[in-house]
């Protein structure tokens, strides 16, 4: 009984010993565990951590990149819009010099065939004065040789004549009259001296029937009329 009881004994002392060591083997054992799967979820969590930092800074870097590319792309805008501001006004300016070039040519093309035309009206006025002084010079050979008329050509529209002859004291005496063509082709007479009555009415006289050597015969009596002679012995 007692040899019994001793053996119960020994087997409660020995199961507590194998309790103590299995307890102190899987509380080594978890503890050396948990020391592991803490140092991995560190190297775990440091791994996130860089992967995490590098993907912060590629996203920043990316960032930096796309705020970059909108400047250019917003300075490339601004630089067309420019470029299509100055299109615009060179458009617009060509357009005007191209309105300015047409008003120019037609100012052209009216300014010449204003003067064709003030060409063509200075022609025909020179060739109707030529042929009113021409007229005018027709068959004086007859006044110069009897009258005692000569004449001299001003310019091209006036006719200077001169008469001698009719005052019987003094027969070298000129009597002076100067024969014009106006502007609307009438004959004028300047310079008439000495003056003589009735010019207005022979000058008119004149411009009717264009009968210039019979003009010219009344302004020779016209001439002896101013001449006080008892006698006046002259050709008429």
């Amino acid at each position: 009984m007692g040899s019994a009881e001793a053996e119960l004994n020994n087997l409660a002392l020995n199961l507590k010993k194998v309790e103590e060591k299995f307890l102190q083997w899987t509380g080594d054992c978890l503890k050396t565990s948990l020391l592991e799967g803490k140092q991995i979820h560190e190297n775990v969590l440091l791994d996130r951590r860089e992967k995490l930092q590098q993907l912060e800074e590629s996203i920043n870097r990316n960032q930096i990149q796309s705020d970059r590319n909108l400047e250019e792309l917003r300075q490339r805008a601004e630089e067309v819009s420019n470029l299509e501001q100055e299109l615009r006004e060179l458009q617009i300016s060509a357009q005007q010099l191209t309105e300015r070039r047409t008003q120019s040519q037609k100012h052209l093309e009216e300014t010449q065939c204003c003067l064709e035309k003030q060409q063509k009206d200075i022609a025909t006025k020179e060739q109707s004065t030529s042929y009113k002084i021409q007229q005018c010079t027709k068959g004086t050979k007859y006044f110069e040789e009897r009258l005692g008329l000569a004449f001299k050509k001003v310019d091209e529209e006036n006719l200077q004549f001169v008469f001698k002859y009719i005052d019987p004291k003094d027969e070298e005496k000129p009597f002076v009259f100067t024969v014009a063509i106006t502007a609307q082709k009438k004959y004028s007479v300047k310079n008439c001296m000495p003056e003589v009555q009735g010019l207005e009415d022979m000058v008119h006289q004149l411009n009717t029937t264009n009968n210039f050597s019979k003009f010219v015969r009344s302004m020779r009596k016209s001439f002896k009329k101013t001449v006080k002679t008892p006698n006046n012995t002259n050709p008429s």
